[in-house]
């Protein structure tokens, strides 16, 4: 069932939206921003004040699921996630460039963006619960089959989302994701201790080094400028939910997976590691590459991103 404009503005009840811009006092921003001229949190999210996209929130126990949408209210619904402390904007370049053929839902994971949760973060956000409320959020907003693309996080939701419910997801697209193996609790205290002098004490990130920026080959300043202001809004969600991520076991979901799929890598990123797990695993699976591109290239390399995302949901 596609989504129309009207089922974006219910009031009450279950569903709210926000009724004003996320920030009204917010300027306009593009990726092609300066030094001079440097990204802020008001300018990034002021993109869905632009005509024809809307947002909103879908009530969920503990918090709420916060979306963006655009696109024909008649379009076949295509939904977007971002990575481990990103934000919808990650996807925004992507979508306007989609959005003449589909009608878009760019979701925030719980923690993430402007999906705000009640109460403190718990030590552990798991894949499959984030999964189960966005299922949830999605059923509320009247969509019940549609397309999946993930970065990151995105992307280990989404697989939780097309191996739980093969026939909502139509076709699943990865762009830089983990297909891990599953971490026991021992494993994630020695991460934890690993990672430790990347939060400060109440477990909020802090801004990444350039060292540790080079691991995720995430080379575009601009890129990483933006990712610094999306962790920050995340905060103490993101470590519990990478926690999340390795306890899940994505590995073992992948045999599960019945919709066509698409993995795409960059060649300077993190996550091509994995392209041999996923050829292996994934029963009807398509693999795909992208020259000079890191880890986010949906965010270094949008049109590109877009072109192949359109080819493949549209075979």
């Amino acid at each position: 069932m596609s989504l129309d404009r009207r089922s974006l503005l219910i009031t009450g009840g279950a569903f709210m939206t926000a009724g004003a811009p996320m920030n009204a006092n917010a300027g306009e921003t593009t990726m092609t921003q300066t030094a001079e001229s440097p990204l802020t949190e008001a300018g990034v999210l002021s993109w869905t004040q632009a005509p024809g996209i809307t947002e909103g929130d879908v009530v969920r126990a503990g918090g709420r699921i916060h979306y963006v949408a655009l696109g024909p209210a008649d379009g076949e619904p295509l939904v977007l996630m971002p990575k481990v402390g990103g934000w919808a904007a990650d996807w925004r370049q992507v979508a306007l460039a989609l959005a003449d053929r589909f009608r878009i839902l760019i979701i925030d994971p719980p923690g993430h963006g402007g999906s705000v949760m009640a109460g403190s973060p718990p030590y552990l956000q798991s894949t499959l619960e984030s999964a189960a409320m966005i299922m949830a959020a999605l059923d509320e907003l009247g969509v019940e089959r549609f397309n999946v693309a993930g970065n990151s996080l995105g992307g280990c939701i989404a697989i939780a989302m097309a191996a739980l419910w093969p026939d909502a997801v139509k076709r699943l697209a990865l762009v830089s994701v983990s297909l891990a193996d599953r971490y026991s609790r021992e494993e994630l205290a020695k991460q934890d201790a690993a990672v430790r002098d990347q939060f400060d004490a109440n477990g909020v990130p802090l801004p990444r080094t350039a060292a540790q920026t080079a691991r995720f080959a995430s080379f575009d300043p601009r890129v990483e400028a933006e990712q610094a202001l999306s962790r920050a809004r995340a905060g103490a969600w993101v470590r519990p939910t990478e926690r999340g991520v390795g306890r899940m076991g994505i590995s073992g979901y992948l045999h599960r997976i019945q919709a066509p799929t698409l993995l795409v890598y960059g060649d300077r990123g993190f996550y091509t590691k994995y392209e041999e797990v996923g050829r292996r695993l994934i029963p009807n699976v398509t693999i795909d590459h992208m020259a000079d591109a890191g880890s986010f290239l949906h965010q270094e390399k949008p049109a590109e991103t877009a072109a192949m995302l359109r080819a493949f949901l549209t075979a």
